[in-house]
């Protein structure tokens, strides 16, 4: 897989988890979950568009597809659940990252990257803390 099929996986991924989170937001019960669910989200469509911006940059045409992660995350019976499963496939985001980054790619490119890991993974600990405090 090339470095551009690895950045059109993950703006395909990250296409979902905005979905995902639009679609968790009927289920935020205060203010802070609606917030986190927000951050989260706008995080999500951040990385989006600097993953469009790295595929442009690197002189190749960015995928229209996106991944079904949203209809699986619904499918799960509680909220904790699917907050569990928004998290393995953050994760799965952060691995797909650590891949890239070994790659030599243009200075903007690896610095995006390294900053939607560490997005990712602060979103991770957010929604650990919040699935935890669930039922």
């Amino acid at each position: 897989m090339t470095p551009v099929d690895r950045l059109n996986e993950l703006l395909e991924a990250e296409r979902a988890g905005v979905e995902t989170l639009s679609r968790l937001f009927p289920e935020a019960r205060t203010p802070e979950m609606r917030e986190l669910f927000e951050q989260v989200r706008d995080d999500e469509a951040w990385s989006c568009a600097g993953l469009a911006r790295s595929i442009k940059t690197l002189g190749a045409v960015m995928s229209e597809k996106k991944g079904d992660f949203a209809e699986k995350v619904m499918a799960e019976p509680t909220l904790a659940a699917r907050l569990k499963l928004l998290n393995r496939g953050q994760m799965w985001v952060v691995k797909r990252l650590d891949a890239l980054l070994g790659e030599t790619l243009p200075a903007p490119v690896s610095e995006f990257l390294a900053e939607m890991k560490a997005r990712h993974l602060a979103n991770i600990v957010a929604c650990d803390r919040l699935a935890e405090s669930l039922p």
